[in-house]
């Protein structure tokens, strides 16, 4: 392998580069040039001639090197710290999500119990909105009429297939295209919605969980209270709301 100097040598021993991408240290880890640089000095050391010893300016220069080092090697140690603190934090914050619906930038929608919801944003007046819901074979299984005005805009998707067949819970891609009156593309962008049900830390990274939707937190745009159905709480016109118990009534007993 051919090697490069780098930098002239320090008591004969040389810097050399064997690493295509400049790396001084082979892509070896600051600590293990730390200890390559302590063993470096104490070898120096043991074998410095008593009658000619290391020049002290060298020395010196030496011995600052080796500590800013051991600081680099310090600093990047709280920096972890600091970058594991933050992921925690933020999963913990995350947990708040759970049972909430986000909606969020993603491709990818999640079917749940036969539903699921997308959201796209019209960057100008469209005559036609197509949204294409793609299986995971490729193939377009459902195409629905989206609104075509300027702004926001939200669309449920039944689960259902083009022939009105209800496809299974899962992931799909989905794919919205607007055209103005000239066949024009219009500008857009489009997101997923769903109920959050779990989250997790991968790599550092907060991920959302919906369903088998994985998503990053930073792709979280919205965070809303879950609708929940409920029946009426108005009893029936001409029922009375809190009717008297059985024996307790207004009207006087009759002797």
């Amino acid at each position: 392998m051919e090697t490069s100097q780098t930098r002239a040598p320090i008591n004969g021993v040389p810097f050399v580069d064997g690493n295509s991408n400049g790396s001084l240290t082979n892509n070896t880890s600051l600590a293990e040039t730390f200890d390559t640089f302590l063993t470096l000095l104490t070898t120096q050391l043991q074998y410095q001639d008593p009658l000619d010893p290391m020049d002290t300016n060298e020395f010196t220069s030496q011995l600052v090197e080796f500590t800013g080092v051991e600081q680099a090697i310090a600093t990047n140690d709280k920096l972890q710290e600091l970058i594991a603190l933050q992921s925690t934090t933020q999963l913990n914050d995350a947990v708040g999500y759970i049972g909430k619906t986000v909606s969020a930038d993603s491709i990818i929608l999640m079917l749940q119990d036969g539903s699921s919801t997308i959201n796209y944003e019209l960057g100008a007046n469209a005559s036609e909105v197509n949204i294409l819901i793609i299986d995971e074979l490729g193939e377009t299984v459902r195409t629905l009429e989206g609104d075509t005005e300027f702004g926001p805009h939200e669309i449920n998707w039944d689960g259902l297939d083009d022939d009105g067949k209800p496809l299974e819970d899962g992931l799909y891609g989905f794919l919205v295209t607007a055209v103005d009156a000239d066949d024009n593309p219009v500008p857009l962008i489009q997101g997923t919605a769903g109920q959050v049900t779990g989250v997790k830390s991968v790599n550092g990274q907060v991920i959302v969980e919906i369903g088998e939707l994985e998503l990053e937190l930073r792709k979280i745009l919205s965070i809303k209270e879950t609708d929940t159905a409920g029946g009426d709480t108005d009893p029936p016109a001409g029922e009375d709301p809190d009717p008297p118990a059985e024996g307790d009534s207004d009207t006087p007993a009759s002797s």
